[in-house]
């Protein structure tokens, strides 16, 4: 095994503009694989967000709370930015590129009315050049949302970065480390997201240690070289844990175009990319 050394089911629908509706994207993308059977994010690079920009994605990280419609408003004027429909647990959204300012972030039971009580609400701030994860985490009964910053610098050559989010409620804090007992992360406590490690690329298997007995997992993966990658920890639906893996960045990926990200405004927010992750017949963990 490589050395680590720590750095400081349905699928939802993205909203079109057009005729055009979305599928899944799922399992493997060439170079740029997290292969380990969960969804690909395809994600900004640390140097394509320009001056006046930031990224945001979105994740449903609740395990009792149904799939989900999201809207991101701006506060300033009141226009749709970003909307993404049918969001089921598991599922975190790409990267989105929006101006700069504060949003409010919205999710309503799918298919409800847009006038609808809202699950959950949150104002986030799009800061120049950052990327950000949003996610609704915890019970129903106790639902929050938290906003992550991440880092989306290149890691050196033929390195891979990894961290993780400790959102499964089974648990306090987990850890996470390789088979021969290299930490990536201890103790991370609930509703937190752990520091990167650096690590070779290639092939891994990582033990996920909580703090009850059923709370453990074991997953097999593969870091392409260049890639940010982040694990989502997440409760299954045996009362114990699982790793949904995503890749944040990676060294083979583009901007992506269209939208809010050319520099138009906000007259093709909803042609934005299809937002991905786990479905029933690849996470049969996490069916409810």
């Amino acid at each position: 095994m490589s050395t680590i050394s720590p750095e400081s089911t349905k699928a939802p629908r993205t909203r079109r503009s057009g005729p055009a509706r979305l599928g899944v994207v799922l399992a493997v993308a060439a170079a740029a694989v997290l292969a380990v059977g969960a969804g690909v994010l395809h994600a900004p690079s640390a140097e394509a967000a320009g001056s006046a920009t930031g990224w945001v994605r979105v994740g449903h990280l609740s395990p009792d709370t149904k799939s989900v419609d999201v809207r991101l408003t701006a506060l300033s004027g009141g226009q749709v930015a970003y909307e993404l429909d049918d969001v089921t647990y598991g599922q975190v959204s790409p990267y989105k590129r929006l101006p700069v300012g504060t949003y409010s972030v919205s999710m309503v039971p799918a298919g409800a009315a847009v006038t609808s009580t809202p699950v959950i609400s949150a104002s986030v701030t799009v800061a120049s050049g950052k990327p950000i994860t949003v996610v609704a985490y915890g019970k129903n009964a106790d639902l929050k949302t938290t906003v992550f910053e991440d880092d989306l610098t290149k890691p050196a050559d033929d390195k891979a970065r990894i961290r993780l989010v400790q959102a499964a409620t089974v648990s306090k804090s987990v850890s996470v480390e390789t088979t021969t007992g290299t930490p990536i992360a201890e103790n991370a406590p609930y509703g937190s997201a752990s520091g990167y490690a650096s690590v070779d690329a290639g092939k891994w298997t990582l033990d996920l240690q909580g703090k009850k007995k059923a709370a453990t997992a074991t997953k097999s993966l593969t870091l392409a070289s260049g890639s940010i990658n982040t694990l989502f920890i997440l409760d299954n639906s045996k009362g114990g844990i699982t790793i949904v893996p995503a890749v944040d960045s990676a060294a083979t990926t583009t901007t992506p175009k269209g939208g809010v990200q050319t520099g138009g405004g906000y007259e093709a927010t909803r042609a934005g990319l299809d937002l991905v992750g786990p479905t029933p017949a690849l996470f049969p963990e996490l069916r409810r």
